[in-house]
């Protein structure tokens, strides 16, 4: 939609699998857990000790969701990880079988640059929480992001007191955890000079880092400690707060109503300020029907290295968050609920006139938000209110949109545009979008997750893991607004489940969608069923420009489309190879005008694609699907697991779809890269319904 409206991050090459228990002689066969499943399971709980330091290695705690991962990097030769679990959260607990004493409390921990995990450590009852933020040189387990961070610097500790270690995976990021050490208070002694030895801090960013409150019984003529809050949100994030880089404010539960202005920032050097509701907190708009473009209830201008994290943000005038010209930002597990334009929005401060001007922002992740009901201010097409989509990425170098659900929008979903580029879109759920936008009262369109070059180039995205449904109108697309202003390019679609999307007669409904002005894309093992049509490569849209360029749509699932599986138009070097499509329909795709070097190859039609349960949207194979071992093989290197985080190729060729069928035996491994070579053929219908010729807007 138009502005105004008037890398992949590499899989770890690790082995996963289940807790490997420890037998011992109060344990049995019948206690061993050997089928593969992530239960909970008892190991012999015995420390390392190495002089008076009390090590527990994190495999050999009790384990829930929790994996056993190897590599030569980790204390022990293992570690544990979220990675291949089917749920983002786990926990490890133990119990202290040390002498009774005070204790300095560390863990090991792989702090990563692919994600912003969470951890919440309890010993004794006491619980400290921190992120893993630090983004340090690796998206992997390795030495360089292998660090240690001392949760509890003083805490007595008796013989038989708890401990757990609560993980939350975000992104590429999986909470991997190497052990967790006691370290008696009174060891910490240089014993050739008596001297008492400082607690080790991980980084430098957490040295002489403080922590602020903000209560509704507070008063900002206070210090904003704990026991002297100050009152409001804005007073603590403001210039004349104490609050530095590297510092929390934590925010106590309450509803505030007030807008809040970042006017200040974090560094490299001493970390991020984090904007954190301690509890329950809702954040509303003074006025929800004044405010207009750019506003947002917390909202910031050229400021970088922020934290929000938490909040509830609702009726708003504009937008929830609003982020301009702005860097190292992380906005996450906030819930935004009918704001009047988008939910979360990062855009440029003042300059709208295109070109590389327009990319004002960097090094952007929005994680793990939920954002409800966006735009609701929007009643149609020619209304200036309510504009932009529910989350909206604009003109941003470096971004990262995971892991976060978008629900019952007005108008389109996730939208990357103006000049975005350098980022990923994984992992998110989008159902709802376009209520308004894909009728016939809108624009006949509005995809759920959308990338558009409009006024600047927008290239090097990868949109992954999403899974989109039941929208009014398009699934995913790829398109430019603005032709000779900004094109697209390197986009890279794989992974993705899209099911039931689109309006028959009004939209077109495609499940994905390339248009004008797009070049080099490649569509790769998604599961697309039940859409209006399955697919469309078409450059003809009413925004004119080029023709579609070098698209490739290789083992994929286009399964029971309503209206046809296909469209090609004015595009030339498509590669269809190796996709699966079911034979309610005749035809695999229809060929509209200006077409140049379509080719067809290894596409399989079948009576039914055999999902495990598609009434209840399971859309992984059962073993006798025909999309089980008849992919190529010749995929990119950088899909080397499916969307459970399986290996891809688990038996003698690679599984049509989203879903490996089977049981990963080992590490996953890239496959060949494939190559996209130039052919053509021909089909042709002149059929057509309403405007179903994806004039989506």
């Amino acid at each position: 939609m138009n502005d105004f409206d008037i890398p992949l991050n590499n899989q770890l090459q690790l082995t996963a699998t289940s807790q490997e228990l420890v037998p011992s002689s109060t344990l049995d066969g019948k206690d061993l857990v050997s089928d593969g499943s992530l239960s909970t399971s008892n190991s012999s709980m015995l420390p390392t000790s190495e002089e008076d330091i009390l090590r527990y290695e994190m495999e050999d705690l009790k384990l829930s969701n929790y994996q056993i991962e190897s590599n030569d990097v980790s204390s022990g030769g293992k570690h544990i990880s979220l990675l291949g679990s089917d749920r983002n959260t786990g926990t490890a607990t133990g119990v202290f079988k040390g002498e009774a004493g005070t204790y300095q409390v560390n863990v090991g921990f792989y702090d990563e640059n692919d994600g912003v995990s969470a951890a919440d450590i309890t010993v004794a009852g006491d619980t400290q929480s921190f992120s893993f933020d630090k983004d340090l040189p690796g998206g992997s387990a390795v030495a360089k992001t292998l660090t240690s961070r001392t949760t509890h610097s003083e805490i007595e500790l008796q013989p038989g007191d708890a401990f757990e270690i609560k993980g939350k995976a975000n992104a590429g990021e999986y909470a991997r955890f190497d052990y967790v050490e006691f370290v008696p208070t009174e060891s910490l002694t240089d014993t050739d000079t008596g001297k008492e030895v400082k607690s080790p801090t991980p980084t430098s960013a957490d040295t002489n880092a403080d922590t602020f409150y903000v209560s509704q019984k507070g008063s900002d003529d206070n210090p904003g400690t704990k026991e002297k809050p100050w009152k409001t949100i804005d007073y603590a994030v403001g210039k004349e707060s104490a609050v530095e880089a590297g510092d929390t404010i934590l925010v106590q539960p309450g509803t505030y109503t007030e807008l809040i202005t970042l006017e200040k920032s974090g560094n490299e050097k001493l970390g991020h300020i984090t904007l954190k509701a301690d509890g329950a907190v809702t954040l509303r708009d003074p006025d929800p029907k004044k405010g207009g473009f750019r506003e947002g209830v917390i909202q910031s201008a050229n400021q970088g290295h922020w934290i929000i994290d938490g909040f509830r943000i609702e009726n708003t005038s504009w937008a929830g968050i609003s982020l301009r010209d702005a860097n190292n930002m992380i906005v996450q597990n906030n819930h935004t609920f009918e704001t009047g334009a988008s939910g979360i929005i990062v855009l440029p401060e003042s300059y709208y006139g295109g070109g590389e001007r327009e990319v004002t922002s960097k090094d952007i992740k929005v994680l793990d938000n939920k954002i409800e009901r966006a735009n609701w201010r929007w009643t149609g097409k020619g209304d200036t209110i309510g504009q932009q989509e529910a989350l909206s990425i604009w003109g941003v170098d470096g971004f990262e949109v995971a892991n976060n659900i978008v629900k019952e929008a007005t108008r389109e979903g996730i939208d990357i545009k103006t000049g975005s580029r350098n980022g990923s879109v994984h992992n998110n759920t989008v159902t709802g979008a376009a209520k308004i936008s894909g009728t016939s009262k809108g624009y006949n369109g509005g995809p759920a997750i959308y990338v558009d070059g409009n006024r600047a180039n927008t290239f090097n995205v990868d949109i992954y893991s999403n899974v989109v449904y039941k929208n009014t109108s398009e699934g995913i697309v790829i398109n430019d607004e603005e032709p000779g202003a900004g094109d697209v390019k390197d986009i890279r679609v794989f992974n993705n489940v899209v099911y039931n999307n689109g309006t028959k007669g009004v939209n077109s409904g495609a499940g994905i969608m390339v248009g004008s002005n797009v070049k080099d894309v490649e569509i790769t093992n998604n599961t697309f069923s039940g859409n209006v049509q399955s697919f469309a490569i078409d450059g003809s849209d009413f925004f004119g420009g080029k023709k579609v360029d070098n698209v490739v749509l290789r083992n994929n699932i286009f399964a029971n489309p309503s209206y046809r599986n296909g469209f090609i138009e004015n595009a030339k070097d498509v590669i269809l190879d190796n996709n699966l499509f079911t034979d309610s329909i005749d035809k695999i795709f229809e060929e509209g005008s200006r077409v140049e070097n379509i080719k067809d190859t290894n596409n399989l039609q079948v009576k039914s694609v055999g999902f495990s349960d598609s009434k209840a949207n399971d859309y992984r194979l059962t073993s006798d699907s025909p999309a089980v071992d008849t992919g190529t093989n010749s995929i990119p290197s950088y899909l080397t697991t499916d969307k459970d985080g399986k290996q891809r190729k688990i038996g003698k060729a690679v599984d049509i779809g989203t879903f490996e069928y089977g049981t990963s035996s080992g590490s996953p491994t890239p496959i060949n890269a494939g190559s996209s070579k130039k052919s053509d053929d021909k089909d042709s219908s002149d059929e057509e319904e309403i405007v179903l010729r994806n004039k989506f807007f």
